[in-house]
């Protein structure tokens, strides 16, 4: 599996989800996981064994107060999974954050702020976020509109299905050169030619 397979197939789990979303605002050990999400302390132990084996969260010793050295666990990634899917488009990609540099740190506010103003920064930042979801949907919705039109110019007569599926491919793999989707999609670049000679043809 690459590493969006894997990803995907660690937070597919419910209880993996509660206990990454608890993981995130502190570290936490088994029996306190248990017992703030009601799970019992075996499928804690699971779980996190699962999640740790794939990278995402790791473990260290902890000393107690109140007996033996316990087990303390911290998330160990961070990520973004977009799944997009429309008629004409199905794509996913993983968007890992990269480390910051002291220059991108400076952009930050450093001053100190008092809870309303804190909670007014992250809401000014909520409306920023939602705006640029909303900039790309506008995107992608262009996107889906020039690939059908494109699919659509093809004659069934000619083209058959699997002809269309390579256009489809030849259209969101933009960037690649005809040599690259050649080898990704295992067809000659002559095939692929004669697609894009065809559409080429239709739209004259």
């Amino acid at each position: 599996m690459n590493d969006i397979d894997v990803m995907l197939s660690m937070i597919e789990n419910p209880n993996r989800r509660k206990i990454l979303a608890a993981l995130v605002k502190e570290p936490q050990y088994p029996l306190q996981l248990s017992k703030e999400l009601g799970i019992s302390q075996q499928a804690v132990m699971k779980n996190l064994n699962a999640l740790e084996k794939n990278g995402m969260v790791i473990s260290y010793q902890e000393n107690s107060l109140l007996g033996p050295m316990r087990t303390v666990y911290e998330p160990n990634s961070e990520f973004t999974i977009v799944i997009d899917m429309r008629n004409t488009m199905f794509s996913t990609r993983m968007i890992e954050l990269e480390t910051e540099t002291e220059q991108e740190n400076d952009e930050f506010p450093h001053e100190k702020m008092d809870l309303e103003e804190t909670r007014k920064r992250i809401s000014d930042i909520d409306k920023k976020i939602r705006e640029l979801d909303k900039e790309r949907l506008r995107n992608i919705r262009e996107k889906e509109m020039l690939i059908a039109t494109k699919l659509s110019e093809l004659d069934d007569k000619e083209y058959g299905r699997d002809h269309r599926n390579i256009l489809y491919d030849i259209m969101n793999e933009p960037d690649k050169s005809l040599s690259e989707l050649s080898e990704d999609l295992h067809v000659s670049e002559d095939t692929i030619n004669r697609i894009i000679n065809g559409v080429e043809y239709i739209a004259k």
